[in-house]
């Protein structure tokens, strides 16, 4: 495990990359403005991060043409976006298109398929970075077809908390419904449980500062497990670890009306890039999309 001055070292190294990015142009920030929606259905605030040129459309989807000229953005990957080697399997970069300040991705140093399952070498690293932030940090992967993945090279991302400077919104909307949940059901440490207040599958545990890597993994492949079929784990889900908990959200659709769907949605966060996506939000309500997004409960017999 990392250090508490390994830990100092790459969050220097993230600010320092990352104000250099910016000076340069080789990251960029979206201009957008937050705003907070309280959901009708639930009460929770939700943050809208609202793009600053609203298109009247939302963007159509990828041509078979443009995903076939696809080339890997991480290998090799823009020297100016690279904050440090995390370790001999991880390297550590900047998100290039950045909607919240100090984005970072944990990048695979060879391909592997954003497909695949996380293994102790993805946890070990991104644990290290979501350590690393002083405020406290969001870490999350959106695995398969539905999740939202833009990119199939293996990557986890990781954004520092909280999601919005308004102090009416807690640092990630969801996880007071998650702490409730976790009382509630009176567990023991690495256990599994759900929020089924929420319409949609969810499954989570509670994580501490003792937390280790290789406890990491084994509540990652217990979740995996509470949602697979058959043995066969989900064809798309979304995965969220903060220092507190880790959440797995099984995905049905990435797209719901106009508005696309990726593991910050099931944290409470939303980025809108046209005016139709924010009407829909608006009238449907952000628990209604992400119920779409997801998969209902399993009636019981």
């Amino acid at each position: 495990m990392s250090t508490v001055k390994d830990q100092q070292v790459i969050w220097s190294k993230i600010l320092d990359t990352y104000q250099k990015a910016q000076d340069s142009g080789s990251a960029s920030k979206y201009k957008t403005s937050t705003q907070i929606l309280t959901d009708q259905h639930s009460h929770i605030k939700f943050v809208l991060r609202v793009s600053d040129s609203l298109r009247d459309k939302p963007k159509p989807p990828k041509s078979s043409e443009e995903q076939k000229a696809w080339r890997d953005p991480f290998a090799p990957y823009d020297e100016a976006l690279w904050v440090d080697h995390l370790s001999p399997t991880h390297t550590l970069l900047l998100n290039k298109f950045n909607v919240v300040a100090y984005h970072v991705l944990v990048v695979t140093k060879e391909f592997k398929h954003q497909t695949d399952v996380l293994d102790l070498q993805d946890l070990e690293a991104t644990w290290q970075v979501v350590q690393a932030i002083p405020q406290g940090a969001l870490a999350y992967f959106n695995c398969g077809p539905e999740s939202g993945a833009s990119q199939p090279h293996k990557h986890i991302q990781v954004v520092p908390l909280p999601l919005a400077d308004d102090p009416a919104v807690i640092p990630s909307p969801l996880s007071q419904m998650i702490d409730r949940a976790w009382q509630d059901s009176q567990l023991h440490a690495g256990a599994i449980a759900s929020v089924h207040d929420l319409p949609y599958q969810n499954y989570f545990s509670k994580l501490s500062s003792r937390t280790q890597p290789n406890q990491l993994i084994s509540i990652y492949k217990s979740l995996l497990q509470k949602c697979s079929t058959g043995g066969q784990p989900p064809g798309s889900y979304n995965l969220l670890l903060t220092r507190e908990h880790m959440v797995l959200v099984p995905r049905r659709k990435e797209y719901i009306g106009s508005v696309a769907i990726n593991a910050l949605g099931f944290a409470g966060t939303i980025l809108v890039n046209s005016k139709a996506g924010l009407e829909y939000i608006q009238d449907q309500g952000p628990i209604k999309i992400l119920e779409a997004a997801g998969w209902p409960w399993q009636k019981s017999a």
